[in-house]
C-alpha cells in the first residue's frame, strides 16, 4: 500500500523558509525530473564550468555531454574563453558596465590598465597551477583537467609535473593540500561554494515550483498520531472507536460496514457512511441516549475517535510524471497524490491541477497559491474514486538577472509583468526598476520589448519570453571625490550646497597641515571617457586672490601631501649604542637626540670622536664635484646632557652618525690550563701580551708526571679561519683527483677548535723567544702524560702501536710494523705528540721519540700518465696550497 504522510504544516514551513530549493537537474522542458548527482557537479567542475561566467547549465544535453566527456582539454578551454570574451565586447553603441568599473579603477589609479589581453593571460599563468592540480583516489597529483600526472602518490615528480609545478625557480607544492595530503579546511568550504553555485545556478534554469515533487529526499511516511479531523467524512473499511465514561462505562472497536453503517451492542444499527467525524458522533450519541440517560444530563461522556483509516484510489491524468491509479490513505490530499505521481511532467502545470469528483470539478489547485500564498484550502482532502486532471501548461517565462528568484516561472493566460515580479519576490537593491527587456518568439523571427515600470500591470506576458533585468549603471551622476591631505576624504554630493572647490574642501572639513598649497589637480571625466588634468592653484582658491572652480560630476580632486612628494627623511645611528637603526628624521634633531632614540651608548662607547657624515646635494648643480660627504667630529658628555660643542649642531636629512669604540675598553678574555698542571682551569689574560710560560706559572708549573714535548695548544676556530680550512680541503680533494695521491690533506671533521703544534719546553727555557706563543682569547694549553708508546701507520703490512725503544730508528720501527707494502713509498714521516711532523732532511731520518706517529705514504695506483691539463691543475693547486698554509701561519 503506497502511504503519504500528513505533516503538511512542516511541509509548508519548509518550503515558505527556501529550505525545498534543492537542484533537481532542470534546465530545459526535457529534464525537468532529472536529478543532478555529485558526480555530475564533480564533472561539471572538472570540464571548466563556471557559474560566475554563465547563467547556468543549458538543459540535460549539457549534463549528457558532462557524462560522455568527463573533462575538457585546454584548448577547448581556450576557445571557450575566447568565445566570452567575444561576446563581452564592447560596442561604440553600447557600453559594458565591466568597462565602467574599469572605468573607476582607471579614474583612481592614473590609468593602469588591467584589461589588456597580455595582463589576463600573465595573470591565467601564475594561477594556472592553484587552478587545474587535484589529488586522484590513487594520491597522484593530477591536472583536473586533463587527467595528465604531475606527480605519483610516492613524490616522483614526472616531466608533465617539472613543466607544469615550477613558477620561475621556485617549485610549488599544492597549496589545497595539508601536510598529510589531505585537503585544508580552507580548500573544503571553496569546494563546498563551488558546488552550491552549480547547484543553485541548475535551479535557477528549472520551473519554479516543481522541486518539491522532485526532491526524493523529502519523506512523506503517515503517522497514525494526529488527532482525528474534524472534517474527515467517514466510510465503509473505517474503524472507530466510542468510549464512554462517567455513571456508565463502556469501549466499543467498530468498523465501519461497506453499506456505511455499524452496529452497537444492546443500541443497534447506525448509519455514518458519507459523514463527517463530528457529525457521526452526533448522530450516535442520540441513539445511544435513548438507553442510557446519562448522556443526556452529562453524568456520562461520550468520544468517537478514528481507528485505522481506510485506503482509497485515485486517478491520476493527464501531464502527471507517471499518470496512473494509486492507492492512498483516505487522509491524503491533493499534494500527496500529485508527490507520489511525480509531480507534473515537462509539459504539465502547476497552475491548473483539476480535481473532479462524480464527474464534477470540486477543487482547482493552483502550486503557487499555496508555495508563495501560504493557502491551505487550495491543499483539499482526497476521497475514493477521485479524479485529478493535470493540464498542460500555458505560458513558461524566464526570469535573469537582478530579481530575488531568478527562474523559469510558469504564468496563466492574461498575467502580466507585475503578477511575474510578484512571483520572483521582487528586484534586488541594485537593480534597474524602470525598464523591463523582454525578448520575445514572435512569428518567424525574435522581437525585444522594453516595458516601463507604468506598463507593468498591462504588459502581458508569452510563452517562451524571457525578461532580463538590469542592473543600474555603475556610474555616479552627482559624485565628487576629494583625496590627499583634507581630514575627511571621500565622496560627497554634488548638490545645491556643494558646488565649487572651496565648498568642497570645507565640507571636508579643510585642508591638513601638510598640504602642498602651491598646487592641486582635478582629474575631470570627459564626455569620451577619456580623462584630463587640471592644475589648480589651492593657496589662491582658499584666499580668494584666485577664482573658485566650479565642479563637474565624476571630478576627483587631489591635495597631495608635501611628505607624499618627497623621499622618506631618516637618520642612521651606527657603532656602540644600544639599538643601531635607522630613525625617522625630526626637524631639530641633535647628536643626543639621535643617540637617545637608539637606547643610548654602550658601555664600550667613546664619548670623543662622534663622527656625523652628511649627504652633499646642490639640486642647481650643473657639473660633477669630487667631494661625496661632509665628515665632522664632536665629543659629547657622558650623561647626553646639553652640551655648547653639540647644541648648535642640528641634524639634516640623511645624516649618519658613528659611534666609535673607546680604544681603553676591554671585556675580559680568558684561557684555560688542562692536563698535568698543579691547577688546571681557567685563567683570566691580564695583558694582550699574556704568554705560553705565563700561563704554565700561574697554574702552578707541571706536575712530576707531564710530558712537556707532547704539550699542544688547541685554538679557537674563527670564521674566516674556517674558510681557509674550507678552500684548503677543497685544494686538496682537487689535488688528489688529479695525482691519484692517497695522502694529499686528510679530510677531516672540523670542531669549534683547531690544534697548534707547540714546543712547550723551549718556550719554558726561554721566555722571550719565538716559541712562546702570545695566548688568544678561548686558547687551552693542553699538557699530557708521558706516553711511551710509537703507531706506526699507513703503507706497512701490519700497522701497528708498539712501545717505544730508545735507540731505535724509523726502519727498526717499520720493521716491527711487518715491512713495507707493495705499493708503499719508502720516504716516511714522523709526527710527533704535540703535531709537529718532521721527514728525511739532508739524508738524515727524524728521530723517533715516545707519543710520535710514524707515517708512510703510498704510491698512487698504476695507469696512464698525467695529461697536460692535469700537469697545470696540479701545479695550481701547489701554488694555491701553499699560499693559503703560508696566510694560516701567519
Amino acid at each position: 500500500m503506497v502511504i503519504l504522510s500528513m505533516k503538511w504544516h512542516l511541509f509548508l514551513a519548509s518550503v515558505l523558509g527556501g529550505g525545498m530549493m534543492w537542484a533537481t537537474g532542470l534546465s530545459t522542458a526535457s529534464a525537468q525530473n532529472r536529478e543532478i548527482t555529485p558526480e555530475m557537479i564533480r564533472q561539471a567542475q572538472a570540464a571548466g564550468y563556471n557559474p560566475d561566467l554563465r547563467e547556468g547549465l543549458e538543459g540535460l544535453g549539457d549534463l549528457e555531454k558532462l557524462k560522455n566527456k568527463v573533462s575538457s582539454t585546454t584548448k577547448n578551454s581556450t576557445t571557450d574563453k575566447g568565445k566570452l570574451d567575444k561576446q563581452s565586447t564592447t560596442t561604440d553603441r553600447t557600453r559594458k558596465d565591466s568597462d565602467l568599473k574599469n572605468l573607476e579603477y582607471d579614474r583612481r589609479n592614473n590609468g593602469v590598465d588591467t584589461r589588456g589581453t597580455e595582463y589576463r593571460r600573465e595573470q591565467e599563468r601564475q594561477n594556472d597551477y592553484r587552478v587545474r592540480t587535484i589529488r586522484d583516489q590513487d594520491g597522484n597529483l593530477v591536472d583536473a583537467e586533463t587527467g595528465e600526472i604531475f606527480e605519483t602518490a610516492d613524490g616522483t615528480v614526472t616531466a608533465a609535473g617539472k613543466q607544469n609545478m615550477t613558477v620561475g625557480n621556485r617549485t610549488v607544492t599544492d597549496p589545497r593540500l595539508d601536510a598529510s595530503g589531505k585537503l585544508t579546511p580552507e580548500e573544503e568550504q571553496r569546494l563546498k561554494d563551488a558546488e552550491k553555485r552549480i547547484q543553485d545556478s541548475v535551479l535557477r534554469n528549472s520551473v519554479f515550483g516543481r522541486e518539491i515533487f522532485s526532491a526524493r529526499n523529502l519523506t512523506f511516511a503517515p503517522t497514525y498520531n494526529l488527532p482525528t479531523p474534524a472534517n474527515y467524512v467517514l466510510a465503509g473499511g473505517d474503524q472507530l472507536f466510542i468510549d464512554l465514561w462517567g455513571d456508565a462505562e463502556a469501549n466499543y472497536d467498530l468498523k465501519v460496514s461497506p453499506d456505511g453503517i455499524i452496529a452497537i451492542p444492546d443500541a443497534g444499527v447506525v448509519q455514518v457512511g458519507g459523514l463527517t467525524i463530528e457529525a457521526a458522533e452526533k448522530r450516535i450519541r442520540n441513539k445511544l441516549a435513548k438507553s442510557i440517560s446519562g448522556l443526556n444530563d452529562g453524568s456520562v461522556q461520550l468520544k468517537l475517535s478514528l481507528g485505522n483509516i481506510r485506503s482509497i484510489k485515485v486517478n491520476i491524468i493527464g501531464e502527471a510524471s507517471m499518470p496512473g491509479t494509486y492507492t492512498l490513505p483516505s487522509l491524503a490530499t491533493l499534494f500527496n497524490a500529485l508527490y507520489e505521481a511525480g509531480g507534473v511532467s515537462d509539459i504539465g502545470s502547476l497552475r491548473s491541477i483539476k480535481l473532479i469528483r462524480g464527474n464534477k470539478q470540486v477543487a482547482e489547485l493552483d502550486v503557487y497559491d499555496y508555495l508563495l500564498g501560504g493557502k491551505q484550502e487550495v491543499n483539499v482532502g482526497l476521497q475514493d474514486n477521485d479524479m485529478i486532471v493535470v493540464q498542460p501548461y500555458e505560458n513558461l517565462v524566464k526570469v535573469t538577472g537582478k530579481v530575488k528568484r531568478p527562474r523559469i516561472y510558469e504564468l496563466k493566460k492574461g498575467e502580466t509583468a507585475a503578477n511575474l515580479l510578484d512571483y520572483v519576490g521582487g528586484f534586488m537593491g541594485e537593480a534597474y526598476k524602470d525598464n523591463l527587456t523582454v525578448n520575445r518568439k514572435s512569428g518567424r523571427m525574435m522581437s525585444v520589448h522594453s516595458v516601463p515600470a507604468e506598463d507593468f500591470a498591462i504588459f502581458a506576458m508569452a510563452d517562451g519570453d524571457s525578461v532580463a533585468v538590469g542592473e543600474v549603471i555603475r556610474q555616479y551622476a552627482n559624485r565628487v571625490t576629494i583625496d590627499g591631505a583634507v581630514w575627511r576624504p571621500g565622496d560627497y554630493e554634488l548638490g545645491d550646497s556643494v558646488t565649487t572647490l572651496r565648498q568642497l574642501i570645507e565640507r571636508a572639513e579643510g585642508i591638513r597641515g601638510d598640504a602642498l598649497t602651491s598646487r592641486a589637480q582635478i582629474v575631470r571625466l570627459n564626455d569620451d571617457y577619456t580623462f584630463t588634468v587640471e592644475a589648480i592653484d589651492l593657496r589662491g582658491v582658499l584666499d580668494g586672490t584666485a577664482a573658485d572652480i566650479r565642479l563637474r560630476p565624476e571630478d576627483l580632486v587631489r591635495i597631495p601631501s608635501i611628505n607624499s612628494l618627497r623621499e622618506g627623511y631618516t637618520i642612521e645611528v651606527k657603532g656602540e649604542v644600544n639599538t643601531p637603526q635607522t630613525l625617522l628624521y625630526r626637524d631639530n634633531m641633535t647628536i643626543e637626540d639621535a643617540i637617545l632614540m637608539a637606547n643610548g651608548l654602550k658601555e664600550s662607547a667613546s664619548l670623543s670622536r662622534i663622527e656625523v657624515a652628511r649627504r652633499v646635494k646642490n639640486p642647481n648643480s650643473t657639473e660633477q664635484s669630487d667631494r661625496i660627504a661632509e665628515l665632522f667630529q664632536f665629543n659629547i658628555p657622558a650623561d647626553l646632557g646639553l652640551s655648547s660643542e653639540t647644541a648648535s649642531f642640528k641634524l639634516q636629512p640623511f645624516d649618519q652618525i658613528y659611534i666609535r669604540r673607546s680604544p681603553g675598553y676591554n671585556e675580559q678574555t680568558s684561557v684555560f690550563a688542562q692536563g698535568e698542571l698543579l691547577f688546571d682551569g681557567e685563567y683570566v689574560l691580564s695583558t694582550n701580551n699574556d704568554r705560553l710560560s705565563d700561563l704554565v706559572a700561574k697554574a702552578g708549573g707541571l706536575t712530576t708526571e707531564a710530558y712537556a714535548p707532547g704539550a699542544y695548544l688547541k685554538r679557537k676556530l674563527t670564521e674566516e679561519r674556517l674558510a681557509r680550512l674550507e678552500t684548503l680541503a677543497d685544494l686538496s680533494a682537487r689535488g688528489r683527483s688529479a695525482t691519484g695521491d692517497t695522502i694529499v690533506l686528510k679530510q677531516m671533521e672540523v670542531g669549534d677548535y683547531f690544534p697548534i703544534a707547540i714546543d712547550l719546553p723551549a718556550a719554558l727555557a726561554n721566555p722571550d723567544g719565538l716559541d712562546n706563543l702570545v695566548l688568544e682569547d678561548g686558547d687551552i694549553l693542553m699538557v699530557p702524560k708521558f706516553n711511551n708508546t710509537v703507531t706506526i701507520s699507513g703503507a706497512v703490512l701490519y700497522p701497528c702501536t708498539v712501545t717505544y725503544v730508545e735507540g731505535q730508528k724509523i726502519r727498526d720501527y717499520i720493521a716491527r710494523g711487518g715491512g713495507y707494502a707493495d705499493r708503499a713509498k719508502k720516504r716516511p714521516f714522523v709526527i710527533y705528540a704535540n703535531g709537529l711532523p718532521d721527514a728525511k732532511r739532508g739524508g738524515k731520518w727524524p728521530k723517533v721519540e715516545p707519543g710520535c706517529e710514524i707515517v708512510i705514504p703510498s704510491k698512487p695506483p698504476k695507469g696512464r700518465g698525467m695529461s697536460a691539463a692535469e700537469v697545470m691543475g696540479l701545479m695550481t693547486n701547489t701554488v694555491s696550497m701553499a699560499a693559503m698554509l703560508t696566510s694560516i701561519i701567519k
